[in-house]
């Protein structure tokens, strides 16, 4: 049976494509090798655009039947956290805590990805200063099934170098059935978008990152604009107020009233339906005709984007739900490299010199906005792609067709070469030799530890085994 990612564009042919509801079900799976064979592999919600999801002749385990969602532990409020099923979906979790009036310290935009995915492998958002924008940096507990089938437990206190590993494993190290998160009090965000030119935002880039908000931008590559979102926590009375009300009745219950949502919910149907939508007409517009079909919807979608403002939004609603079985018309694809700080300013120029080269050389180009993000150094995952340093990203996205790959294969040389590092669920048509660059001895060691835990190979696919020389 075959078994394809959300976009449609990767699939893999598993033998036995198994939902599980109950850990029991993963411990009888991974101890019976005849009737499961190798590799098993767990899947949630299939958004990956890489091979993740590669169980060919092997045994794929969709997670997505393991959804309970526990109350909040907050007896520490300086230690909240959340424990739920590795099957959870994001969007639903953070809709779950902020009724509670909590919040995750990460909302990031696709809320289908689950508390297993999110654990171990790598995800991306616009950080605010002294916090991070992976997702995986706040797990702060884990429960897997390891090798040999046997119920395991991991927590940041127990073994921090462990943790570090799993949150980078991609499932090569165990079955994770169990999440817990580190969470935080709901706080209201301040909003606006800017449109800047490239030049101005290059050359305002250290001001903006000193600005005390959470970066996130648009760009228009072939307008020469790029457009940021501007967020940033405010201060709430009534919060301070109701300090130690850890029950969250006085607190939710202002701030749900008082924060707003028609921001994100607006940017969320443009970003989600509206802009792939009325981008892939482009795939069918005659080329004489497309750039002015695409380059008038950038000029519409800055013109919006720039609309979209207010002072006590609510963090959650930036998360989108998208459906499991969307049109074609609406799906969409999309990759990344992260750039530290002394390689972005001159890779992003670099970048839009690049994309317009290759659509005179080819007549193809993304169809939708390329993004990107800011996020801080972060050394929690033994693979993070910002251990170095604070990095930005570059994103192309577009509506998949026959011009993708070839554009993405040129992507991820420009890429290499300016020193990028890709993310290993989110960057397609990664070489060993791309992988080596980015991560070095790293691989080398991390292969150490995976065949320590798993030296039947019980969880290891073809795609990663080629992928990272394993």
């Amino acid at each position: 049976m075959e078994v394809r990612n959300w976009g449609q564009e990767i699939s893999t042919v598993p033998r036995i494509n198994k939902k599980v509801y109950r850990v029991e079900e993963i411990v009888d799976v991974v101890k019976n090798p005849d009737s499961y064979p190798s590799p098993v592999r767990a899947v949630g919600s299939r958004h990956s655009t890489t091979k993740c999801i590669d169980a060919d002749g092997g045994t794929l385990l969709d997670m997505t039947g393991l959804t309970r969602i526990d109350e909040p532990n907050t007896e520490d409020r300086d230690n909240m956290t959340i424990t739920v099923g590795a099957g959870a979906r994001y969007y639903d979790v953070s809709r779950f805590l902020q009724a509670r009036g909590l919040m995750h310290y990460v909302n990031t935009e696709i809320g289908n990805l689950t508390a297993g995915a999110a654990c171990v492998g790598q995800t991306k958002d616009s950080a605010f200063p002294g916090e991070h924008g992976q997702v995986n940096t706040y797990v702060v507990g884990v429960k897997y099934v390891n090798a040999k089938g046997e119920l395991c437990e991991v927590t940041e206190e127990s073994d921090p170098e462990l943790m570090s590993y799993m949150r980078a494993s991609f499932g090569m190290l165990g079955i994770v059935y169990e999440v817990t998160f580190k969470i935080t009090r709901l706080r209201l965000m301040k909003l606006y978008h800017k449109v800047y030119t490239l030049d101005e935002f290059i050359d305002q880039l250290d001001e903006l990152r000193s600005s005390g908000c959470a970066l996130m931008y648009y760009m228009m590559t072939f307008l020469d604009r790029i457009i940021v979102e501007h967020r940033s926590y405010i201060t709430d009375d009534i919060l301070e107020k109701a300090d130690g009300n850890m029950e969250g009745d006085a607190t939710s219950k202002h701030l749900l009233t008082k924060g707003s949502d028609w921001q994100f919910r607006v940017r969320n149907v443009c970003w989600s339906k509206v802009g792939p939508f009325l981008a892939s007409f482009s795939l069918w517009v005659p080329r004489a005709l497309k750039d002015y079909y695409l380059t008038a919807a950038e000029y519409i979608t800055m013109a919006a984007l720039a609309t979209l403002a207010g002072d006590t939004v609510l963090p959650a609603e930036q998360t989108i739900i998208y459906h499991e079985t969307p049109m074609k018309s609406t799906q969409y694809t999309f990759s990344i490299f992260a750039f530290g700080m002394k390689d972005f300013p001159q890779a992003l120029r670099d970048y839009f010199a690049f994309v317009k080269d290759y659509h005179q050389r080819t007549g193809w180009r993304c169809t939708v906005l390329n993004v990107g993000y800011r996020i801080y150094q972060d050394k929690s995952s033994y693979l993070s792609y910002t251990s170095e340093e604070e990095s930005m990203t570059i994103d192309p996205v577009t509506n998949a067709d026959e011009g993708w790959y070839p554009f993405l294969k040129e992507y991820n040389e420009f890429c290499i070469q300016r020193n990028g590092k890709p993310l290993l669920n989110q960057t397609p048509l990664l070489t060993t030799e791309h992988c080596k660059a980015a991560f070095g001895p790293q691989l080398l060691e991390f292969n150490e530890r995976r065949k320590t835990m798993d030296p039947s190979n019980r969880f290891l696919s073809d795609h990663f085994k080629g992928l990272l020389d394993f």
